[in-house]
């Protein structure tokens, strides 16, 4: 089996998270880091035994590494389409965290280039994964639903609520974050909805607002205004008919970290969440039964997708795109989406998404 050389660009909690789960992926090896922290360079450097000579500050010098092989990025959304154009140009395979662009300008540059001279890459919409939102996609694609009438999604978190007094963080700085919920965690929402049904969103009308629209910044207790949405809501169409009603928020008390979807079919209802992500919900009439029935299945854990894996397999040749992960492709219209809702909010006005040009 052919090593597979990885370089990790961005030392935070999250790719913590994907350096652990790279250690038990056999033949692949944590080759390089970068990040701006030498403190986080020598901690995580001396965890995986990369040596003093393959730990960067300077993500141009990690993408340049002939003994990299394929780049793992997970950094703030302003270096996105700055970090996919280095690694296009270089040639290197990419596994890049959502969403795929700061803005979708941004992205329209990135696919433009990404078109003229493709590599490999995945783009982390993680969500996708789970035991229980592969199980609904199949069940979907069987037809067990029948047609798809409509269906319900929300990704809800807590921690932005006034209760907590969350300062300043990148996240609340449209420079850095572009949107707010909206791209953080409204790009899962898009991406979950499109994936599961099989069906591309096709016309929306949406709601931005800021529920907390002062923070205090952390270094210096100043008052910093927040100038990108926490809360997001929008109603879409969908190109097989079906209607989707969509919200995401980070001040909803009580929740912790819920994405889940609800579908109703002709045949049927199916529901997901993260709460438990090997859990499905089923709804349907069952031969010898009354009335419709709701079966909770425990989904095997093997029906999970193992992105680390897939990477690497990619990054070796060793397989096509696996299309159950995200591609460049999905990343760009999924920012098309995003900007859509955008737009609708700034006109409020319906916006087809085939119009964002």
């Amino acid at each position: 089996m052919k090593e597979v050389r990885i370089g990790m660009i961005g030392l935070g909690g999250m790719a913590r998270y994907h350096l652990n789960q790279f250690k038990e992926v056999p033949g692949v090896r944590i080759a390089a880091l970068c990040d701006v922290s030498a403190e986080a360079l020598a901690e995580v450097g001396g965890n995986f035994g990369v040596p003093e000579s393959r730990r960067y500050q300077s993500f141009e010098a990690l993408i340049r590494d002939p003994e990299v092989d394929g780049i793992v990025s997970v950094t703030p959304n302003q270096t996105h389409a700055i970090i996919l154009k280095a690694c296009i140009e270089a040639g290197k395979p990419l596994f890049a965290e959502k969403p795929l662009t700061r803005t979708y300008e941004e992205a329209v540059e990135v696919l433009e280039l990404y078109r003229r001279n493709p590599v490999p890459c995945m783009i982390n919409f993680s969500y996708r994964y789970g035991a229980g939102f592969q199980l609904a996609k199949s069940l979907i694609q069987e037809g067990r639903l029948g047609r798809i009438n409509h269906l319900f999604v929300q990704y809800l978190q807590s921690w932005g609520g006034v209760p907590y007094n969350t300062p300043y963080v990148w996240r609340f700085d449209d420079a850095v974050a572009g949107t707010g919920t909206l791209g953080d965690l409204g790009s899962h929402m898009i991406d979950l909805a499109e994936y599961v049904t099989g069906s591309d969103i096709s016309e929306l009308q949406s709601i931005l607002t800021t529920i907390v629209p002062e923070r205090p910044d952390p270094q210096t207790g100043k008052t910093m205004a927040v100038r990108v949405d926490d809360f997001a809501c929008f109603q879409a169409t969908f190109t097989d008919g079906s209607v989707g009603v969509f919200q995401t928020s980070r001040n909803a008390i009580g929740t912790g970290n819920q994405h889940e979807i609800t579908i109703y079919g002709d045949l049927g209802t199916l529901h997901a969440s993260t709460l438990n992500d090997r859990e499905l919900k089923w709804t349907y009439a069952k031969e010898g039964e009354p009335n419709f029935v709701t079966e909770t299945i425990e989904v095997p854990a093997d029906k999970a997708l193992h992105p680390w894996r897939s990477f690497a397999d990619l990054v070796r040749g060793e397989q096509q795109q696996n299309p159950g992960f995200a591609t460049l492709e999905d990343g760009y219209r999924n920012q098309r989406v995003l900007e859509a809702v955008v737009r609708s909010h700034q006109t409020r006005s319906a916006v087809s998404v085939h119009t964002i040009k």
